[in-house]
């Protein structure tokens, strides 16, 4: 088993895909998608597996065992299939690319099989002779074997299929452009060529010398490789074509295929290919030519935005544009206004024909077109699809060209207000808007009712005033030459300005008011209008939504006063064209305030209202953000206390938290309380911290503090760690920090709205050293090697609500919050911060409706909008947007209609529940601080009880607190109240317990019975560990929460008191969203939603979610993300520089104990360090000007153990590793990199040292090296090379003469180096330690064994 063939996917090919992959998905539509799917199943599987499979069993193609995970079909190994799969998904991303602007119509060509002058029968002839040629030259190679045998192979099975294409799609082929067929061929075929010429230098992969030419295309590159690629990659763009071709023919030729379905089937699209040329409309094909030639030269805007509608509507919209651009040139170019009225009348007597009811409307119509209209107009007025258009817009469309006519008449100056404008912007311009949005209508298969899309079509009449209004601020000097002013000339006089004036001075600074006024006028319009596109047809909302954003974009550029003027006109910049596409496209209109806030944005808009469904922390910190935004603000909850979970019992004196009791990351707090303008302190709030964090207790009678003091921490991991102990609890503690400060970063303060939302960059570098892929237990294994330190440093995971053993081990976040930032109490309880939430909303106006259920979210009609929602006595409360704080999983499936995401949120894993017990005893309980922790002897066999079980273990961990410790008004003087929390699994249903689960629901969760063995564990526990005795008989009160009653109280799905699981696939992008995934005004808040479950990270949700909502209406945030600043950054002294030091191993993968390079290389200033020659202590060599890491002799000796010596680069002899180890790295003279490295007897790389790239190192000539190579025959070959298998194993030694410190060296150096990022972080091959007490650990991964001996340069 090996990884190389992987980790090629994992450098190589995964990464384009993924960059492909968020570059092209807002331009990916489900025909797209479809099209990838159909090549991948045809080529990548159907076509290439036989084929592949035949070379495997033939052995012309073999991989290392060393080489491949193992799992393999028909032989091939799973990551040749998977290439096979990302090849055909990168060249199509390509090749979807280079053709999106295309309207592959227009290259058909009829029975004539001509295009551009060329005869394409002659070339498809020619194209087969030659593919027929070429496939007999295959065949020869394989009939006779040997070294052409797979040269051979690959033409005789690729042949067929590329001569089938080519006789299918020969006129796309011949015809596209040059750009939409080789580029989509060249780029990924030159890639592949480079990966391919180093997996075949590594031996990923290996091509048997008997069946090959030797010829290469360069050094490591056989011809036959090369070849394929080119050839794999032609098959695949071939296929592409062929698919457009199709859709070409059904799209194009409504009298052969009356109607088309969204996604053609493969027979539909054959029955396409087979059609006789003879049978092409050719007319049609010209016309539309024409048209498409028209609109690209007429309109940037709407030519961009035609690329991203589809199939037949595209092709009417660029009719109808066709048929609007020539109607008005026609006006427009008229040599005087007789004949422009004629041409008016004429356009009115054609439309009349085109809608009256005779049987010959169609001849009549092309008679009259030939007869009446120059022969430019006669395609755009014969192919207008007036069979699904209304005849009145038309009408209104030709009368509003009169408007232009006007102004060559005796009253030149027509518009006289505001109301004469906005008519005339409804003629040219509304109509159309109506127009585009019918077409839309006609090929959705989207249903709507009439009275809908007659809103939606008024509201795209409003905005085509809009743009028109655009056109007109952008048109003041091209119309002032041809005499017109559009200016009302109320305007014009309140401003002591003529119309004759605008026509003498267009570009005048004194029009600049005017022009800004009638801009005003179209956004304002715009932005009435522009929520209409959201409820447009799916396939016409992101096209239809860019072709308004690229229009209105000019507005905006000049609004600002930055264009650039083309004939007269402004014009935005192609880049910002491109930027406000790709926007639109990705995330909607009401998100592209974003791209120019000053103009866009209103920051407190009257009248938006919020219903907050639920008072948690996430709905009382939600509702105060909106509030504080301009919001009115309306929350609704069911009982009568605010903040959920987080409220508390009151019981004679006594207090008690009924959810959560500590409270960590103190800064979110600190940080949601700042955004509202106020603080902690200012609002009351006193918290206090606890010391020590925790008393950890177990069954052995022993028991370990927690602490924020690191002296005490110290003496406690030593104890049982041993000294190395606390280095290595320093290292974990590193790790966590680095977990903190990402997920804060990255997590807490980022959506995740899609898949695609996790391939950020500034998050994806970032995923691997989160570790999420590993559970929490198994990271801290590698630091502490005691049973006892790992369980006391993994419990944390309970307040996720999830086993340590599955919780990944990003969570370890926990342990350093508490460790690093310290565990704190708010005096009065946690309720504490909830109220001051609360009374900062209320006096932002807030309103609080307690004992009030809601029982429902209404929708509008088309079930796409949150309108309010419906209270259970039936009051209905309307509202601009809906926030649900109730538990996610009961909203989905109560509060709205039921669908079969809601039904699988059900299904999803949840986290645990609890039996909370809420004592108030008769006298103070000594023995106890505030936060104690009892866990279980059978730690992992506790936890698999309660989350593969869902029971309550025999033996539970638990948790208790003792809030009058740290508080004493939580309780009576002299007295002690007492939470336990005792985890245990959720309610099942019925479907659970049997079919998922096995367990006899009736008999197995029967918590009367759960509650009693646990209050009796409890005490028997607590008294048995810390000496505390008889605390049954101090017992005067008893509260109990159960599963069942936390689902009563709080509507918990299945109980489970943290929401959903935290696993992998249950966070992130994959948890459920902050918003609807289809309904609009209506976002979620809380412990399932993102980011997750606890307070401070609900917090966190909130500011997410507020945002989002903000976004939404196009408001300003009124709070801002804030900067560190040193607190003495005006002092010299305390001000922080850059530094001359380049740290080239600084966070090296796997952090401080996980990789043996943890510390930089300094190179520091020469001049400085010319007498720092000296041999540290910790085994640091540095001279000159370079300190590095150095292992020295014995330490290194646990390396190599029997058994493993292949880890170790083809060590035969583990005696004589051993004994190489203890001698370490030796110095030798002049040495520019001194390294260790390890070569395998053979001259493949070592099966498990993954990742590790063979490097060519061409030093200059002012450096001497020398490397110390070892291999298995010579134990220390001292030489100078050139080239070399370098395996970076314990430490680098690098002794520079300071002459010789150049830029070339410098860079040899970073080059070596970089191979150390390369190293897997976990390489899985443990090493047996002898046990010392029952809690000691009996294996440890080698790394971490060579870590711990490895000596640190600081």
């Amino acid at each position: 088993m090996g990884w190389d063939y992987a980790l090629v996917h994992l450098y190589y090919n995964i990464p384009p895909a993924v960059l492909l992959t968020i570059a092209y998905y807002p331009l990916c539509t489900k025909i797209d998608i479809y099209k990838i799917i159909f090549l991948i199943l045809e080529i990548a599987v159907v076509s290439t597996t036989p084929w592949d499979s035949y070379l495997i069993h033939r052995r012309i193609w073999t991989y290392p065992p060393n080489a491949i995970v193992g799992p393999t079909v028909f032989k091939i190994p799973a990551e040749e299939i998977f290439f096979f799969v990302i090849q055909t998904y990168n060249t199509s991303i390509l090749y979807l690319f280079a053709s999106k602007p295309t309207l592959h119509p227009i290259y058909l060509s009829g029975e004539s099989l001509r295009h551009r002058g060329r005869n394409l029968r002659t070339w498809r002839c020619f194209g087969i002779l030659l593919l027929v040629a070429l496939i007999l030259v295959g065949a020869g190679l394989v009939r006779r074997g040997a070294e052409g045998l797979y040269l051979g192979l690959i033409i005789v099975w690729a042949g067929p299929f590329i001569l089938l294409l080519w006789s299918l799609s020969y006129q796309l082929l011949l015809s596209l452009p040059k750009s939409n067929t080789l580029l989509p061929i060249l780029l990924p075929t030159f890639y592949l060529w480079a990966v391919d010429t180093i997996a075949l230098r590594r031996g990923t992969w290996v091509i048997e010398s008997g069946t090959k030419l030797g010829v290469h295309l360069w050094p490591g590159l056989d011809l036959e490789e090369a070849f394929f690629f080119i050839v794999t990659n032609t098959l695949i763009v071939f296929g592409l074509v062929a698919f457009d071709n199709a859709l070409a023919i059904l799209e194009a030729f409504p009298g052969i295929f009356s109607t088309v379905p969204p996604l053609p089937s493969p027979l539909l699209l054959v029955k396409a290919l087979l059609v006789s040329t003879s049978r092409y409309d050719e007319d049609r094909i010209l016309g539309l030519e024409e048209a498409f030639r028209r609109l690209w030269r007429k309109s940037r805007s709407f030519y961009l935005a035609s690329g991203f509608f589809q199939g037949r509507l595209r092709l009417d919209l660029i009719l109808l544009y066709s048929f609007c651009r020539v109607s008005d040139d026609l006006v427009d170019e008229a040599s005087s206004g007789v004949e422009a009225r004629h041409w008016i009348s004429k356009l009115t007597e054609f439309l009349d024909i085109c809608y009256a009811t005779k049987t010959d409307e169609s001849k009549r119509r092309r008679d009259f077109v030939a007869q009446t209209f120059p022969a430019k107009a006669h395609s755009a007025l014969l192919l207008l699809p007036t069979e699904r258009l209304s005849s009145s817009p038309l009408y209104d469309l030709v009368k509003g060209f009169e408007t232009d006519l006007a102004f060559s008449s005796e009253a030149p100056f027509q518009i006289k207000d505001e109301q004469t404008l906005q008519i005339y912007g409804s003629r040219v311009a509304g109509t159309v808007a109506e127009l585009c949005l019918e077409l839309a209508f006609y090929h959705s298969q989207e249903r709507t009712t009439e009275q809908q899309r007659r809103k939606i079509i008024q509201s795209g009449g409003w905005m085509g005033i809009a743009l028109q209004y655009v056109n007109i601020s952008r048109d003041i000097a091209v119309d002032a030459k041809n005499g017109r002013v559009y200016f009302p000339t109320g305007w014009l006089d309140s401003a002591d300005l003529r119309p004759e004036d605008v026509l003498q001075d267009p570009s005048g600074s004194h029009f600049e008011a005017l022009r800004q006024r009638l801009l005003d006028k179209a956004m304002g319009i715009y932005s009435e209008a522009k929520s209409a596109i959201e409820l447009l047809p799916t396939g016409s909302r992101a096209p239809m939504r860019v072709a308004v954003e690229s229009y209105v974009e000019i507005g905006r550029v000049l609004q600002e006063g930055r264009y650039e003027l083309k004939a007269g006109r402004a014009t935005v910049p192609k880049a910002r064209r491109l930027r406000v596409a790709w926007t639109a496209l990705r995330k909607g209109s009401h998100e592209l305030h974003n791209i120019n806030r000053d103009t866009m944005m209103s920051r407190k808009p009257a009248n938006k209202t919020a219903v907050v469904v639920g008072a948690g922390v996430g709905g009382v910190a939600t509702a105060a953000r909106l509030a504080n935004a301009g919001f009115d603000v309306t929350v609704f909850e069911k009982n009568n206390f605010t903040g959920g979970r987080c409220s508390l019992i009151h019981h004679e004196g006594y207090r008690f938290d009924q959810g959560p009791s500590l409270l960590l990351l103190p800064g979110l707090f600190k940080e949601t309380f700042k955004d509202l303008g106020t603080s902690l302190e200012d609002e009351g709030v006193q918290l206090m911290k606890c010391e020590p964090n925790y008393n950890i207790w177990f069954n052995d009678g022993e028991s370990f503090e927690l602490s924020t003091d690191v002296a005490r921490m110290k003496l406690e991991v030593e104890k049982w760690e041993g000294k190395d102990g606390f280095e290595r609890y320093l290292g974990f503690l590193q790790e966590a920090h680095r977990h903190y400060e990402i997920s804060v970063s990255q997590v807490l303060k980022k959506n995740f709205t899609s898949l695609l939302s996790m391939t950020r960059p500034a998050f994806l570098r970032h995923l691997f050293p989160l570790h999420p892929f590993e559970s929490i237990y198994s990271r801290a294994s590698k630091y502490f090697w005691t049973e006892r330190l790992r369980r006391v440093f993994t419990f944390g995971s309970m307040y996720m609500g999830m086993s340590p053993f599955d919780a990944p081990g990003t969570y370890s976040l926990l342990q350093y919050t508490e460790l690093a930032e310290g565990i704190w109490y708010p005096k009065g309880g946690f309720h504490a911060v909830v109220e001051a939430l609360v009374t900062i909303g209320e006096r932002l106006g807030v309103k609080y409706r307690l004992s009030t259920s809601v029982s429902s979210v209404d929708l509008d009609p088309t079930g796409r909008n949150a309108t309010g929602v419906t209270l259970e006595n039936g009051e209905g409360i309307s509202a601009d947007v809906v926030i649900i704080n109730a538990d996610l999983v009961y909203a989905y499936n109560h509060l709205l209609p039921s669908s079969s995401y809601s039904r699988s949120l059900q299904r999803r894993s949840a986290s645990c529940s609890s039996i909370s017990f809420y004592w108030a005893m008769d006298r103070q309980i000594p023995e106890l601080t505030t936060h104690n922790i009892f866990l279980a002897e059978h730690y992992r066999e506790s936890f698999d009880d309660i989350f593969k079980q869902q029971l309550i273990p025999s033996e539970p961990s638990f948790y208790l607190n003792v809030p009058s410790r740290v508080d004493p008004t939580a309780a009576p003087k002299g007295k002690d109240s007492i939470v336990v929390l005792v985890p245990v699994g959720h309610l099942l249903d019925e479907n659970q317990g049997i079919g998922r689960k096995g367990l006899d629901i009736q008999s197995k969760q029967d918590w009367d019975s759960m509650v009693t063995n646990a209050r009796r564990t409890v005490f028997k526990t607590v008294e048995a560990r810390t000496g505390a005795r008889d605390l049954q008989g101090a017992l005067v009160k008893e509260i109990v929460n159960t599963p069942q009653s936390w689902k009563d109280v709080f509507n918990l799905d299945k109980g489970a008191i943290l929401g959903l699981s935290h696993s992998f696939f249950n966070v992130l992008c994959f948890r459920p969203k902050t918003k609807h995934g289809s309904i609009e005004r209506l976002h979620f808040v809380g412990a399932s939603a993102h980011p997750g479950t606890g307070v401070p990270i609900v917090l966190a949700g909130a500011k997410l979610t507020s945002e989002q909502v903000l976004e939404g209406f196009g408001m300003e945030k009124p709070w801002g993300r804030g900067s560190f600043k040193g607190k003495g950054a005006s002092r010299a002294m305390d001000r922080i520089q850059p530094d001359c030091t380049f740290a080239l191993l600084e966070g090296a993968r796997g952090g401080s104990t996980s990789f043996p390079y943890r510390d930089a290389i300094d190179i520091v200033d020469a001049t400085e360090c010319q007498m720092a020659e000296h041999t540290s202590k910790r085994g640091c060599f540095g001279v000159g000007a370079v300190h590095t890491l150095y292992t020295t002799g014995s330490k290194a000796m646990h390396w190599t153990r029997p058994g493993h010596q292949r880890l170790w680069g083809g060590i035969d002899d583990a005696k004589q590793a051993q004994t190489v180890s203890r001698s370490g790295t030796p110095c030798v003279n002049g040495g520019v990199h001194h390294l260790w490295a390890a070569k395998a007897a053979s001259d493949s790389p070592p099966s498990l040292w993954i990742g590790l790239q063979r490097r060519s190192l061409r030093l200059s000539n002012d450096v001497e090296a020398s490397f110390s190579l070892w291999t298995h025959t010579t134990p220390f070959d001292t030489r100078p090379i050139d080239e070399l298998w370098c395996y970076p194993i314990f430490a680098l030694t690098h002794r520079i003469r300071l002459p010789a410190v150049t830029v070339s060296s410098v860079a040899i150096l970073i080059v070596t180096l970089a191979a150390a990022f390369l190293l897997p972080s976990n390489i899985p091959s443990p090493l047996p330690r002898p046990s010392i007490n029952p809690f000691i650990t009996t294996t440890e991964s080698p790394r971490n064994r060579v870590t711990h001996h490895v000596q640190r340069c600081y």
